[in-house]
């Protein structure tokens, strides 16, 4: 008998390799994305996308400057969206437990790297 901890992490890390395998759409949001996010998404690989399997982000209002933590943050699509938001005095920190999610890679200097601990 596997645990939840090991189904999570076969589900998010072996069995989705794109948002179109998510089982359910339960997590899924119906709202709009403001247009200044889709700015910043954009700019984000289109791998780290199409491995998002998250609820839609969720934030304050303001976070200039602020500290944030995004755990179960997958391949870190929202990682840099907040990034993007908290400036140059802010600080934000993703945590995954899924190495798949944790670990995707590309070669393209176009995108910005985050350093993944």
């Amino acid at each position: 008998m596997t645990s939840v901890h090991e189904d999570v992490q076969n589900y998010y890390g072996q069995q989705l390799q794109q948002s179109a395998d998510l089982k359910t759409d339960a997590c899924c949001t119906k709202a709009q994305i403001p247009s200044f996010i889709k700015e910043i998404i954009k700019k984000v690989h289109p791998e780290v996308v199409a491995k998002y399997y998250g609820c839609g982000l969720v934030m304050p209002p303001k976070l200039e400057g602020c500290r944030v933590l995004d755990l179960g943050s997958g391949s870190g699509r929202d990682v840099y969206i907040l990034s993007n938001l908290v400036g140059a005095q802010g600080y934000i920190v993703g945590v995954d437990m899924t190495a798949e999610q944790v670990c995707v890679k590309f070669d393209d200097n176009d995108y910005r790297i985050i350093d993944l601990l």
